[in-house]
């Protein structure tokens, strides 16, 4: 007992480490001892060092203690949930598996660095994905289910969605076929329907913002870089600066125009897209500005160059999606959902059609090689 009380006080990253059962006592001090023989001959060292030297821990282990350690809180607690593993950071924070400590609710735990948190940019861009989700109840959006302060740092906990991103989903299985990327799209394009009726706009949509789930129902995340075009709005944006991913982002995005609305969305929608049937972005370069470029002037390569089972009515809903010029694509996400949805039922009447030709012609087949071949059906 006075050993786990020494190992509390004095190094909080080992504990968690033990409490975690990724560590025991005893090998804990035999990697003491290894450290005291080291030091009698000179070699500088510590005791993760040791552990990671030993085997015993793995370089990954040790930061991700140390990472929930520096929380405070007693390390592995913090603002009221027992912290599980980091499972994605940013530039704003890190995000862990977590569970309540009274209702024992499963969440993703969004927790702001303590540095950027001085910014007030950034503590702003945290707030405003705090209140997108807030006022976005959707079985297609993350759902918010708590937000606050713990000691300087400001957190929000969300919907864990068990699965994967759609990027890794793509990854894995890309190209996927074109009637699976279209029921992702028309999912995708419903929720952010409601966004754009709950008065926000994306402005990030990229398959690492988009969850899908165990039972492969895909959900978007990471409201950070939102536009709010209700009464009391909040932007970020200034003219001349671009927000969001280079690859997904929209014509006037790059060229940092302050005036998006959601046929942005519709553009980078059709990027993903693009990208699920083809397993390739739209537009690539050596470097950021090439990319940019090429979204501003470049020419549209038809899907079916990378995947030609694309077929010419989905390359036709990808085309008006990504036009360059926003007046040209879908006037809204309720129109991109029409488009699918007639895409999804001309598919299902061509394959009906294919089966019952399919069908007849084996039945005709069966009758003409009974009338002209009796004894192959009497012997």
């Amino acid at each position: 007992m006075l050993q786990k009380e020494k190992i509390r006080y004095e190094t909080p990253v080992i504990k968690l480490a033990i409490d975690r059962k990724l560590l025991t006592v005893e090998k804990y001090e035999e990697c003491k001892d290894l450290l005291k023989k080291s030091k009698k001959i000179g070699l500088e060292s510590t005791i993760e060092e040791i552990l990671v030297k030993q085997n015993i821990l793995t370089q990954q282990q040790l930061s991700e203690l140390q990472e929930i350690s520096n929380l405070g809180e007693g390390g592995d607690h913090f603002g009221g949930y027992q912290l599980g593993k980091l499972i994605g950071k940013g530039g704003m924070g890190k995000v862990y598996d977590a569970v309540h400590e009274f209702t024992g609710r499963k969440v993703a735990l969004k927790i702001l660095n303590t540095v950027p948190s001085k910014d007030e940019t950034i503590v702003t861009r945290f707030f405003q994905e705090i209140r997108a989700l807030a006022k976005l109840v959707h079985p297609g959006i993350v759902t918010l289910y708590d937000a606050g302060k713990a000691g300087r740092r400001y957190f929000f906990a969300m919907e864990l969605v068990q699965g994967t991103s759609l990027a890794q989903f793509v990854e894995k299985h890309k190209p996927l076929s074109e009637s699976k990327a279209l029921a992702i799209t028309r999912k995708v394009a419903m929720a952010l329907s409601f966004s754009h009726a709950s008065g926000i706009v994306h402005r990030d949509i990229k398959p690492e913002n988009i969850l899908i789930d165990e039972s492969g129902t895909p959900k978007i995340t990471d409201f950070g870089v939102v536009m709010h075009r209700d009464a009391d709005h909040m932007t970020l944006t200034k003219e001349g600066f671009m927000v969001g991913s280079v690859y997904f982002a929209s014509p006037e995005q790059v060229k940092g125009e302050r005036d998006i609305d959601g046929r942005s969305d519709i553009y980078s929608l059709g990027a993903t897209l693009y990208y699920m049937l083809t397993g390739k972005m739209v537009c690539t370069g050596g470097n950021a500005q090439e990319v940019m470029t090429r979204t501003l002037v470049g020419s549209f390569i038809s899907p079916k160059k990378f995947n030609p089972r694309v077929s010419g009515r989905t390359v036709r809903i990808v085309r008006k999606m990504l036009a360059k010029n926003r007046d040209k694509r879908y006037k809204s996400m309720d129109d991109v959902v029409k488009a699918l949805n007639h895409s999804s039922r001309l598919q299902m009447v061509l394959k009906l059609a294919a089966f019952i030709s399919g069908a007849i012609l084996l039945f005709a087949s069966g009758v003409l090689t009974q009338r002209f071949f009796p004894d192959l059906f009497f012997q």
